[in-house]
Formats: C-alpha cells, structure tokens, sequence
C-alpha cells in the first residue's frame, strides 16, 4: 500500500471518526440565551450546521473563480431565514432542509461537476436559509428586544463567516491533494446526512404516534 493511499485510508477514518462521535447529533440551537455571544457560538452547537458552513466556504474556492459568492449568499440566505423564523412556521421543516443540504453540499464534492452556477447559488441561498430559521428556536420563547437580536444576529454572521473562511483556505492549503479530500469529505457528508434524515424520521413518526 503506497503512502498517498494511507493517507487517504487515514483521512477517511478521522472523518468517520467525528461522524461517530458526539458531533452526530443534529443543530441543538440555542439553549439560554439571546446574545452576541450565544449567536457567534451557534454554528458550533450542531455538527450539521457545522459541516455544511465549511462545506460552503470550501467547495466555492475550489469550484468557482469568484470564491466568495457561495459564503455572501449563504450569509444573505441565512439572515432571511432568521427574520423568517420569527414567525410561527413548523421547525421540522427546515430541520429536514438542514439534513438535505448536508448532503447536497457532499453530492457537490463527490460528483465535481461545472452546474450552473446560479442553479447552484440558489441551492446555497436556501440552505442558509433553512439553517438561519433554525436559529431562531429560543425566539419563540421569550420577548427580546431589537438590540439583543440583532447582537445575536451579528455573532451568528461572525462566526459563519470565520467558518467559511476556513474552508476555504483548507483549499489553499491542500493544493493539489484537493480533488480527492473533496471526494472523500463529499462521501462523509452525503452519509451523514442521511443519518440525519432517518434520526428525524424517526422522530417524527415517533412523536406522531404518541
């Protein structure tokens, strides 16, 4: 067995390895509190939102020539979807459309093909939205005030931002390794995030027949 594809074998064990850890379970949301604090630190809550904000960040620097558009209209998407979660609209949807972009995100890295690029920016935009609705769940509990919604809000973009960032400058980094970490990263995703879909099934029809 050649080096490159130890590394390879070993790259997909650390993979399966945080798919299987705690990380597993899907966005949490907020717990306590409303804040600038609480905002920036609830891309970290959940290993689903997570993955496909870095997801985002790395496959617009290794699929398109302008790398930052994928991240703006995942962030524009995502602060539609916070305003949009302050209505009074079913949380289990968008906890699906959270699942489903994981794996649309991996399907991306796995299959790398050129799609048309506002086709796929519109799916980008949804997804941000899906996850920004979800990070309203607390709102509904309590009466805040503007100031602290927006605090919240401005951490939430921060943090995001950061987290695309950092995908893509795992592209940088990887150079010329970036097509088959992309392939295997993608797999993992796509996994994941039917793991995702079948534990909320499951949860569903659980609650449904109760």
């Amino acid at each position: 067995m050649n080096i490159h594809m130890k590394k390879i074998l070993l790259a997909l064990g650390g993979l399966i390895g945080v798919l299987s850890s705690n990380l597993v379970y899907a966005h949490q949301g907020h717990e306590t509190s409303v804040s600038f604090l609480a905002g920036l630190m609830h891309p970290f809550s959940g290993f689903d939102h997570f993955l496909v904000i870095v997801l985002v960040g790395f496959w617009s620097a290794f699929m398109l020539k302008k790398i930052w558009l994928g991240p703006c209209v995942f962030i524009l998407g995502m602060c539609l979807g916070v305003f949009s979660g302050l209505s009074n609209l079913p949380l289990n949807i968008f906890e699906f459309g959270i699942a489903a972009s994981v794996i649309a995100m991996g399907l991306l890295l796995l299959v790398q093909q050129q799609y048309s690029s506002k086709a796929i920016l519109s799916l980008i935009g949804s997804f941000g939205i899906f996850h920004g609705f979800a990070h309203t769940e607390l709102f509904s509990n309590g009466s805040f005030g503007t100031s602290l919604l927006l605090q919240d809000l401005a951490g939430l973009i921060l943090a995001t931002g950061i987290l695309h960032l950092s995908g893509a400058i795992l592209v940088k980094f990887l150079n010329e390794k970036t097509a088959i970490v992309a392939k295997i990263t993608g797999f993992a995703s796509v996994i994941y995030g039917w793991v995702l879909i079948s534990q909320l099934s499951f949860a569903v029809l659980g609650g449904a027949s109760t």
